[in-house]
């Protein structure tokens, strides 16, 4: 299968800022050199949850297969590490992670924005991730369990309790930047561990139910409840509405302003690259090439494809320069829409 290359919505003409890597050219001497490199090694795929989070599945499934697609085979081992809605996992990767082509990871694409919102909590520019491609374009939604919230005006008629992740996790942003545009009174409470606690939560009356639920997580985890109707999702995140959802308003459209539009592409635009992988800044040239060509193999691979259709996980693919174009663009939100979003979330005071 080749990348998909369709981006709801979004222009990818830009120039990039910085190039995705000087790219070493692949010759019979450097394809042994990377698989002399490799051959006995062990790759840590680094994700930012733990068990129960739809990122760390999607990795879990990717490390059983990639292995076999980089060149000495290495073995590939899942290394969990939870913190901040993906942050800690971030900075790891950015600026600690050695750049041997041994480390690779899955982020929240949500943290590619916090240099911008929140910079003390975030040691990295984006624009010098070496990207290797993204599994999943994503469309972020709502879910929620109380048996009064089923439409969009439903959840203008009363507060709305939401439960998070963590301050910068997608679980906290999506809920607080839906509140400000549609027009809702939420309340935020942060803190459990996984999404699926926070389902937990709902089930006991805790809280409503949870945004930064993407089409994904909810095909994957939630697709039984969602189809007997005991979790309901009454509004979309999208730059264009998910083709098995078009009967689910997308808060895009209710819009009302060029500025709120922008406040809208800066906040969810990061969902249309949902899965991203990236290697370390530095990361040696000609492995970089073995990773990105090696995450290529895999989605090609029967083997692999089989296992996420067999649990109904979706696989829409971005290439690594689409990633990086569109990051650059969403990097350059304009100031007062920037310092908008930062005090709808809270930050600016910091």
């Amino acid at each position: 299968m080749a990348f998909v290359t369709r981006i709801f919505g979004l222009s990818c003409t830009l120039a990039i800022v910085v190039p995705l890597a000087a790219v070493a050219p692949v010759t019979a001497e450097t394809t042994d050199d990377v698989a002399k490199f490799y051959r006995g090694k062990t790759v840590n795929a680094v994700v930012g949850y733990g068990p129960g989070s739809t990122f760390e599945l999607y990795l879990r499934i990717l490390t059983r297969h990639i292995g076999r697609h980089i060149p000495g085979n290495p073995t590939v081992v899942l290394q969990q590490m939870p913190g901040a809605g993906s942050l800690k996992a971030t900075n790891y990767l950015a600026a600690v992670a050695p750049k041997d082509g041994s480390v690779f990871g899955m982020i929240n694409p949500v943290n590619t924005i916090e240099p911008l919102i929140d910079p003390k909590n975030s040691r990295f520019d984006p624009r010098t991730f070496q990207w290797l491609g993204s599994l999943n374009s994503e469309i972020s939604t709502c879910g929620f369990w109380s048996k009064d919230l089923r439409t969009l005006d439903d959840l203008k008629k009363r507060e709305i309790v939401f439960g998070s992740t963590g301050p910068a996790s997608g679980s906290t942003v999506d809920a607080k930047m839906l509140g400000a545009l549609v027009g809702l009174k939420i309340r935020v409470v942060t803190g459990y561990p996984t999404l699926n606690d926070i389902r937990l939560a709902a089930e006991r009356g805790e809280t409503d139910g949870f945004c930064g639920l993407l089409v994904s997580a909810l095909k994957t985890d939630y697709w039984d409840q969602y189809k007997s109707g005991r979790v309901t999702v009454p509004v979309q995140m999208g730059l264009a509405k998910h083709p098995e959802f078009g009967h689910i308003p997308n808060a895009y459209d209710l819009a009302k302003s060029e500025e709120d539009r922008q406040l809208f592409r800066l906040i969810f635009g990061p969902w249309t690259y949902g899965r991203p992988l990236y290697a370390p800044p530095g990361t040696d040239p000609a492995r970089l090439a073995a990773l990105r060509a090696a995450l290529v193999a895999t989605l090609k691979d029967p083997a692999y494809r089989e296992e996420a259709q067999k649990i109904n996980m979706e696989l829409q693919s971005l290439p690594p320069e689409t990633i990086a174009k569109l990051v650059d663009q969403i990097l350059r939100t304009p100031a007062p829409v920037v310092e908008r979003a930062r005090q709808v979330l809270g930050v600016a005071n910091r």
